[in-house]
């Protein structure tokens, strides 16, 4: 039986579950993700970086085609169980992968922050980001909508967590 809401918490619920519904294969291990969740519109989407047995390092891109969903559920009534999801998959670079394990050593040996979330900042409306790294020794997980000057620590990561599909984005 399929679900359905008149609440657009609950459509944006459901969209968050599912743009991070992604299936890894038995030897693969997410090392970074990187998400957008805007609060009035726009495509909600979440980037990660897998790393398989072989060592290779790819990306993978789930985002909700929001424009496609509304346009046919203009009466306000949401089904919950058909979010048309817009999926993609990107082999990194040498290069890419270079740099990415070099600033991940980098965060390896420095004491990172609790948060990166800026609480004396007044945001109105606007996009809730999310990011998460595993090294060796931890896993961080952020969420902010302002975010500290500590978000320098991981922009080359997000960077290239996002340049693969920078014209979807």
């Amino acid at each position: 039986m399929e679900r359905f809401s008149n609440k657009i918490e609950e459509l944006m619920k459901t969209a968050e579950i599912e743009i991070g519904n992604f299936d890894l294969k038995e030897a693969e291990k997410m090392i970074a993700y990187f998400s957008e969740l805007p609060s009035i519109s726009g495509f909600p989407y979440k980037i990660i970086l897998v790393k398989n047995a072989e060592g290779k390092i790819y990306s993978k891109f789930r985002q909700w085609d929001t424009a496609y969903n509304l346009k046919h559920w203009a009466s306000g009534i949401y089904n919950l169980d058909r979010l048309r999801i817009i999926t993609d998959e990107n082999v990194l670079s040498e290069t890419e992968s270079d740099l990415l394990k070099e600033h991940l050593a980098k965060l390896e040996k420095i004491h990172l922050p609790e948060s990166i979330n800026e609480e004396k900042a007044i945001i109105l409306d606007g996009s809730e980001w999310k990011f998460g790294v595993c090294l060796a020794n931890k896993n961080i997980d952020y969420c902010w909508r302002a975010a500290t000057e500590d978000i320098q620590l991981f922009v080359p990561i997000i960077d290239v967590l996002r340049a693969k599909y920078l014209d979807r984005i």
